[in-house]
């Protein structure tokens, strides 16, 4: 075998030299764990197994196939659901690059949910198997596998706080949290692309698609942000921010349910 491997047609070949890979890769900065040193780069080098393309729409895993990798998103947005209490899906999570999937299936060794592209996206496919002794190795990488844990479990507390939320409070937490997280890596906080459809927006909060159009159009009106189909700016994130903080019944906010 040569420098390059190949596997299935939808993965593309990889050159054994992950440490090469990961210094060029555009989601480095998000990706790899701050503080990171040339050995802990190098023990990257047996932790990559491949990168895997998919399509708009193309799943990466589903819901009780069993567990073998983590993975890492290098560029693209995906989403995960489940089936909820009537056997409908319902979106958990939306997912950008830099940030780990596959962690829901660690404790039953099978995923809990459906994750699909969202757009033309790329994941590094990592075998957890390599990953928990790479993690012995390395504590930056130990830290990294936390942060995402204590991630995960922030965006469960985060959707269970939807329930006592209006609907504007709810649209306005995503924004923020979209916009906390492009800023994160290096892109522009205020000014983004929605990814995700209305229906999607609409199915994570637990609103309507006409409620989630409604609100956008106030936020509008409100000159709190700026909008055109689904290119999006915050003009004023601080009203956002202030509808999350403001006690009910405060002059100004309205905290009617949509």
């Amino acid at each position: 075998m040569n420098d390059m491997t190949f596997h299935a047609e939808t993965r593309a070949p990889i050159p054994q030299s992950t440490a090469v890979i990961c210094s060029r890769c555009v989601a480095r900065n998000a990706c790899l764990p701050s503080g990171i040193g040339t050995l802990d780069i190098l023990r990257l080098d047996k932790l990559v197994g491949y990168r895997r393309r998919l399509a708009r729409d193309e799943v990466l895993f589903r819901k009780d196939q069993p567990f073998a990798m983590i993975y890492a998103v290098r560029f693209g947005h995906l989403k995960s659901s489940r089936p909820d209490h009537r056997g409908h899906p319902h979106v958990t999570g939306f997912y950008m690059a830099g940030e780990l999937l596959g962690l829901d299936a660690i404790y039953a060794g099978r995923h809990a949910c459906t994750t699909v592209a969202l757009e033309d996206s790329e994941v590094c496919e990592i075998p957890y198997s390599r990953f928990q002794e790479s993690m012995h190795e390395s504590l930056p990488l130990m830290q990294r596998f936390h942060a995402a844990l204590s991630h995960e479990i922030v965006r469960e507390q985060n959707a269970l706080l939807h329930a006592d939320m209006s609907g504007a409070e709810r649209l306005a937490t995503l924004l923020l949290d979209l916009s906390a997280r492009y800023a994160e890596r290096g892109y522009s906080g205020r000014r983004f692309r929605l990814r995700m459809s209305r229906a999607d927006m609409g199915n994570y909060l637990g609103l309507t698609i006409e409620s989630i159009s409604r609100l956008l159009g106030r936020f509008r009106d409100e000159h709190w942000i700026a909008l055109d189909k689904r290119e999006i700016e915050l003009l004023d994130p601080g009203r956002l921010e202030a509808l999350l903080s403001a006690a009910p019944g405060e002059p100004g906010v309205s905290h009617e349910e949509e």
